[in-house]
C-alpha cells in the first residue's frame, strides 16, 4: 500500500465552486452562433454540451457550453423544437412533419416517418420511450419507440398548436387564442381545457402530474397546482409577450420573449426579476442542464447564456505520481465545503462530475486536459441541501466513483 506525503504535493489546483441559485449567476453574455436564421429551440444535455435548431434547417451544436457552436446539416425545413430525454436519445421536429431521431448523442441523425406532413411546431418527452409531437391544423402525433415509428392522433380541432407537455398519460397542449387541450390517456383523446389566456399559449411546462406553467402573447404567465384544473395568473411584471419558459424545479425558473425580455423567478411567478440579455433581439426558448447556467436563443442567430468559464486553475507539477488515484474528500462529512484529491501519472483529459444520490449529475467540477500531478480540488457546497453526494473522476485510462456526506 502507498502512502503518500501530502506536505510535498508538486501540482495543487484550489476550485472554489459556487453552486448558485437563481438569485445569483445573472449576467448574461452573447455567444457567436455562426448564424444568421431564426433559432427556435434549444436543450442543453450536459452542463457543456447542447443543441439548438431553427429556420432553414439550421442545427448547432456546442461541447465546450457555447464557446463555439458548429452547424450540423440535416434538412432544408424549417426546425421548430429538439427535446432530448438523455444524453443519448433526442429527437428534432419541423416543417412538413420533419423529425430526425439520434440515439448516440447526435453523432448521426435518422429522417423518420412522422405520419404527418404538416408543420410540427412542438414537442416533448413523456417518460419512457414515448414522444409527443404537434402542430399547424390540429396535427398530434405520438412515438412510443423512442421516435423510430409515429402513429396520428385525434386532437379534435383544426386549430394550429403551438407546445406540448407530458407527464406518462397526461397531456397537455397549448394551441392560438388561449386554447387549451388536456389528455389524461396518453393522446387518445383531448378535451378543452379552461384557463384564463385569451391569446397564443406559446409554450408550457409541467414539473410533474400537477405543478405546471404556461406561458405566451399579451405578457400572459399562468401557473397550477393540480394538473390544470384550476390555473391561476402570474403575469405580474412582465411587460412582453413570452414564446419560452424554463423552470428547474416548482419555484425557479426562467422566461424568455420579445425584445430581447428575459426574467427570472424563485416563487413559481409571483414575482418577477428583469435580467439584461444584452439584445433586442425576440428570444424564443431558453433551457439549463444544471438549473444555475442556462442558455435562451432567438432571431438572426441570436445566443445569449449567463454561463462563466471557470478561472483560477494552476499547474506547478514537478514530480508525477505512478498511478492513477482518486482519493476520499476530507473532512467527510463535510459542511459546506471539502477537498477531492486525485492523482495523474500522466497528461490525461479529465472530467470531474458530482452527483445527487439519485444520479442526477449536479455539476461539472473540472473538464480539460492536466499534466500529470497530484491534485487536490476544495469544493464549495453551500448552496446544496444536506445529502449523500458522488463525486466520479473519468479519464481515457481511469474512472472511479466515490460517496460523500452534506451534512448542515
Amino acid at each position: 500500500m502507498k502512502n503518500f506525503n501530502f506536505t510535498r504535493i508538486s501540482a495543487a489546483i484550489i476550485i472554489s465552486l459556487m453552486i448558485t441559485s437563481l438569485n445569483f449567476a445573472q449576467n448574461w453574455y452573447l455567444q457567436n452562433s455562426n448564424q444568421s436564421n431564426q433559432l427556435k429551440g434549444i436543450q442543453m444535455i450536459s452542463p457543456t454540451e447542447g443543441w439548438a435548431c431553427g429556420d432553414a434547417g439550421a442545427m448547432l451544436h456546442t461541447i465546450d457550453a457555447g464557446t463555439m457552436w458548429s452547424i450540423v446539416t440535416l434538412t432544408g425545413a424549417d426546425l421548430h423544437q429538439l427535446i432530448f430525454k438523455d444524453a443519448s436519445t433526442g429527437i428534432v421536429v419541423g416543417d412538413n412533419g420533419t423529425v430526425f431521431v439520434t440515439t448516440n448523442g447526435g453523432t448521426n441523425w435518422v429522417s423518420k416517418n412522422s405520419s404527418t406532413s404538416l408543420q410540427l411546431r412542438g414537442a416533448c418527452f413523456a417518460g419512457g420511450s414515448t414522444f409527443f409531437a404537434i402542430g399547424d391544423d390540429g396535427a398530434a402525433v405520438k412515438s412510443t419507440d423512442d421516435g423510430n415509428t409515429w402513429t396520428t392522433l385525434n386532437a379534435g380541432t383544426t386549430e394550429r398548436l403551438l407546445c406540448v407537455a407530458a407527464v406518462d398519460q397526461n397531456v397537455w397542449v397549448g394551441a392560438r387564442d388561449g386554447l387549451m387541450l388536456f389528455s389524461n390517456n396518453g393522446g387518445t383523446s383531448f378535451t378543452s381545457m379552461s384557463n384564463p389566456a385569451t391569446d397564443d399559449i406559446k409554450d408550457i411546462q409541467f414539473i410533474n402530474g400537477s405543478i405546471g406553467f404556461a406561458g405566451g402573447s399579451n405578457s400572459f404567465f399562468m401557473y397550477t397546482s393540480n394538473g390544470g384544473t384550476n390555473w391561476t395568473s402570474r403575469s405580474a411584471g412582465i411587460q412582453v409577450g413570452l414564446n419560452g419558459i424554463h423552470f428547474v424545479n416548482q419555484n425557479e425558473g426562467w422566461v424568455v420573449g420579445g425584445a430581447g425580455s428575459l426574467y427570472s423567478t424563485t416563487n413559481a411567478g409571483l414575482n418577477w426579476i428583469v435580467l439584461q440579455s444584452q439584445t433586442g433581439q425576440d428570444l424564443n426558448s431558453i433551457h439549463s442542464f444544471d438549473g444555475v447556467n442556462a442558455w435562451a436563443v432567438g432571431n438572426v442567430g441570436v445566443i445569449v447564456t449567463n454561463y462563466s468559464p471557470p478561472t483560477g486553475i494552476e499547474n506547478q507539477n514537478t514530480l508525477n505520481p505512478d498511478e492513477f488515484v482518486l482519493r476520499q474528500n476530507y473532512p467527510n462529512p463535510f459542511n459546506p465545503s471539502t477537498k477531492i484529491g486525485f492523482n495523474l501519472p500522466s497528461r490525461e483529459f479529465v472530467t470531474l462530475k458530482i452527483y445527487n444520490a439519485l444520479g442526477r449529475e449536479v455539476v461539472t467540477v473540472l473538464s480539460e486536459n492536466l499534466e500529470g500531478g497530484y491534485y487536490e480540488i476544495t469544493f464549495d457546497a453551500s448552496k446544496l441541501n444536506s445529502g449523500v453526494y458522488f463525486y466520479s473522476i473519468s479519464t481515457d485510462k481511469f474512472t472511479n466513483t466515490r460517496k460523500m456526506i452534506l451534512m448542515k
